[in-house]
């Protein structure tokens, strides 16, 4: 069996965690030139460990990377993990493409955004939608594990005062019920308090295709806020349009709460900086470039 080289365990990885990403994406994400990418990608495409796949719904004929089942055997020997099922399971997530690009777009222009700021602030942490229902399952009385709540994405931000904002991402596309999002809401007030000693602190983040669609949200958690849960602690639900964070200033006056005002993500309920985290921020990791020898001696010519 082939052994990945660094580059590669790090590509493998990425797709086991996000399951979806393009060129641009990880090169974001990891911090690598696109052209050394595109290098490693022939060689793991030779290898039958990835294999793309085209995505109609944007523009330039851009291409997404997936895993193949036999990387994804590779992924559990780097992960120490075996979980059977995603054998099983379509690498695609059974139709949910346009989704699942989405909800990492966000994720990737938060990185992006981050590398213009000081090398400690930026994205710390990020759980792909594959495992973010995990970080809340429950067991009933009889044993039996769920997973009710299944957020598209966790994420931490640290800040440069190393305040941390955790956000949970909602990607909408507009093609669910009302009532699926009755539902979603209500699922993070009940579920969330069992986690949380402060669901306060807890943001929840909604990104719609359009402003209608953002306000149709707001406008039922501001019913279940005066209703269902006014007697008890509730996260930040917060709603933002697709096409006011595409215009790479995420962190302008784009987000909406229950209250109607425009806020900022730099803004949302944040804990207080001092925590043990170290991390480097995803998209800021130091990449070594090579030291060549010198091929003449002093005073040679070149």
């Amino acid at each position: 069996m082939f052994v990945p080289r660094h580059i590669e365990r790090e590509i493998l990885l990425a797709l086991y965690r996000y399951s979806l990403l393009t060129t641009e994406q990880l090169s974001v994400l990891l911090h690598y030139e696109q052209p050394t990418l595109y290098a490693a990608f022939r060689t793991l495409r030779q290898k039958g460990w990835t294999e793309s796949l085209s995505l109609d719904f944007l523009p330039r004929n851009v291409k997404g990377w997936v895993l193949t089942k036999g990387g994804m055997e590779v992924a559990f020997g780097l992960t120490k993990e075996y979980r059977t099922r995603l054998l099983r399971e379509s690498s695609l997530f059974a139709g949910q493409t346009e989704h699942l690009y989405g909800s990492n777009q966000f994720f990737i222009d938060l990185i992006r955004t981050s590398r213009a700021l000081e090398a400690t602030e930026g994205l710390i942490d990020w759980i792909g939608m594959r495992d973010a229902g995990e970080r809340y399952s429950v067991t009933d009385r009889n044993g039996k594990r769920s997973t009710p709540l299944r957020p598209d994405g966790i994420g931490t931000y640290r800040f440069r005062d190393e305040s941390e904002v955790i956000f949970h991402v909602e990607y909408d596309t507009g093609s669910e019920h009302l009532w699926v999002l009755h539902n979603k809401l209500w699922q993070y007030a009940d579920v969330l308090k069992s986690f949380w000693a402060d669901i306060s602190f807890a943001n929840v983040l909604f990104i719609t295709r359009d402003a209608r669609r953002s306000e149709r949200i707001r406008t039922l958690w501001r019913e279940m806020c005066k209703d269902a849960f006014r007697r008890q602690p509730i996260p930040a639900v917060w709603t933002a349009t697709e096409s006011s964070l595409a215009s790479g200033h995420l962190f302008d006056s784009v987000w909406q709460g229950v209250e109607g005002e425009p806020v900022s993500f730099l803004y949302f309920p944040r804990f207080e900086g001092g925590h043990a985290d170290r991390s480097i921020p995803f998209g800021k990791q130091i990449r070594i470039q090579p030291t060549f020898a010198k091929t003449h001696r002093e005073g040679e010519d070149t």
